[in-house]
C-alpha cells in the first residue's frame, strides 16, 4: 500500500511539472519550484522527489550560471552574454509561476539550444513492421530510430513528450533495461536540424521544379533543396538556401520581386499601370523582350541582386535603373513616375521590419 501510494504521488507530481515539449524543461520547472519552496524537505516529500538529487541540481545550476558570466568576456562577441547581469537572471528565475515559467518564444529558444547541444542524439519516429510487433509483444511505448544507433529505441510512456510523440526529438541518453529507452527527450522541428546540425546534413541539387524566391527579411534570393540527415539518410522537408555562386537566375528572381513590390512596397500599388506582368522576366520565351533584356543587363552589370546592393547603387547614382524601370510602365503613367521614384529612393534606406512590418509579425508568430 505504501509503494502504491508513492507511485500515485509520483504520477501526480509528474503531471504537475510536466512540459509536453521537453523532459529537460519539465525537470527545469521542478527545480525552480524546489528552489522557491519554503521547506525543500517537505517539498520533496510531497512530490516524491529525492532531496539530495534536487540539492545537487540546484548547486549545478548556480555553478553553470556563474561560469557563463565569468567566461562571457573571453568567448568573443558571438558568445558574450548581453541580456542583463547575473542578479537579473536570478531575479527572473525566482519569479514563481502557477504552471510554466516560459513564454512561447522563450520555450522555443531553449528547445533550439537543446537541439544544438544534442545534435548527434536525434531520433525519428518510425512505424514498426508487423514481424517486429509479433516479436516484441505488447510494448506501451513509441518506437524511434536513433541517429547513431542501429537498433530501434523506445520513448518511455512516463516521458513528458510521450503524449505528443513528435516525429523528431533529441535525447540526453539511452537507458538499457529489457529494451533501450530514450531518456531526457525534447521535441525538435525538422528545420532546426538543418539550422543547428548542418554538419550532419547533405543537400540535393537545386530543385528546378520548385520556384526560387526573394526573402525580404534576409535580403537574399533563395532556392529549394531536399536535406538528407544523418547516417540513416532521413529525408527532411524542403529547405531553402541562398544562391552561393554568381547566377543569372538569381538576378532575374530579384528583378521580378523588385517590380512586384516585394523589395520596395511602393511598387505593389502601381501594378495596374505596368505594361507587362513582372513574372514575364522569369519566362525563357519572354527573354527576348527589350524591357526584360535591358533591366537584367543593367542589374547584372552592377551586380544588383539584393536591396543592399540596390541601395549602394542608388547612393552612388540616384538615377541608376531609372530608364530601365520606367520602360515597365505604360506611357500614361510616365508623368507620375517621378513621384514613385522618390518613394523608391526613400524606401530603399528602410530596414526590412520598417518596409514590411506585417511580415515580421507573421514570422514571429510562426
Amino acid at each position: 500500500m505504501r509503494k502504491k501510494k508513492l507511485k500515485e504521488v509520483a504520477k501526480v507530481s509528474r503531471e504537475k511539472f510536466s512540459n509536453p515539449t521537453s523532459d529537460a524543461l519539465t525537470v527545469s520547472y521542478a527545480l525552480q519550484c524546489f528552489e522557491l519552496s519554503k521547506s525543500p524537505v517537505e517539498f520533496c516529500n510531497e512530490n516524491a522527489l529525492h532531496l539530495k538529487t534536487m540539492e545537487e541540481m540546484s548547486k549545478l545550476r548556480k555553478q553553470l550560471l556563474h561560469l557563463v558570466f565569468n567566461q562571457s568576456g573571453n568567448c568573443g562577441q558571438d558568445f558574450s552574454w548581453t541580456h542583463g547581469t547575473l542578479e537579473d537572471v536570478e531575479h527572473s528565475w525566482r519569479i514563481s509561476s502557477s504552471k510554466n515559467i516560459l513564454l512561447q518564444n522563450e520555450e522555443e529558444l531553449l528547445c533550439r539550444a537543446i537541439c544544438a547541444g544534442w545534435a548527434d542524439r536525434v531520433a525519428k519516429r518510425i512505424r514498426p513492421k508487423a514481424r517486429s510487433l509479433k516479436e516484441d509483444g505488447k510494448i506501451n511505448a513509441v518506437r524511434y530510430q536513433a541517429c547513431m544507433v542501429k537498433e530501434d529505441v523506445f520513448l518511455h510512456r512516463r516521458s513528458s513528450v510521450a503524449s505528443s510523440a513528435p516525429e523528431f526529438l533529441v535525447y540526453s541518453e539511452l537507458l538499457q533495461t529489457k529494451r533501450p529507452y530514450l531518456h531526457g527527450a525534447t521535441c525538435v522541428k525538422s528545420d532546426w536540424l538543418v539550422e543547428h546540425a548542418r554538419a550532419l546534413c547533405t543537400f540535393s541539387r537545386y530543385l528546378k521544379t520548385s520556384k526560387s524566391y526573394y526573402d525580404c527579411q534576409t535580403d537574399q534570393v533563395l532556392y529549394w533543396v531536399i536535406p538528407i540527415f544523418g547516417p540513416h539518410n532521413w529525408e527532411l522537408p524542403l529547405h531553402s538556401l541562398p544562391f552561393s555562386s554568381d547566377d543569372g537566375h538569381r538576378v532575374a528572381v530579384f528583378a521580378c520581386a523588385l517590380l512586384e513590390g516585394r523589395v520596395l512596397p511602393c511598387l505593389r500599388y502601381v501594378q495596374e499601370f505596368m505594361a507587362a506582368p513582372p513574372s514575364t522576366i522569369l519566362k525563357p520565351e519572354e527573354s527576348g523582350q527589350r524591357r526584360v533584356g535591358k533591366l537584367l543587363s543593367k542589374l547584372k552589370t552592377r551586380s544588383i541582386d539584393s536591396c543592399a546592393m540596390l541601395k549602394k547603387a542608388w547612393d552612388d547614382d540616384s538615377r541608376a535603373l531609372h530608364s530601365e524601370i520606367l520602360n515597365w510602365f505604360q506611357k500614361g503613367f510616365h508623368n507620375k513616375f517621378e513621384e514613385l521614384w522618390l518613394k523608391m529612393l526613400a524606401e530603399v534606406h528602410l530596414e526590412p521590419q520598417e518596409r514590411f512590418p506585417k511580415k515580421v509579425k507573421e514570422k514571429r508568430k510562426k
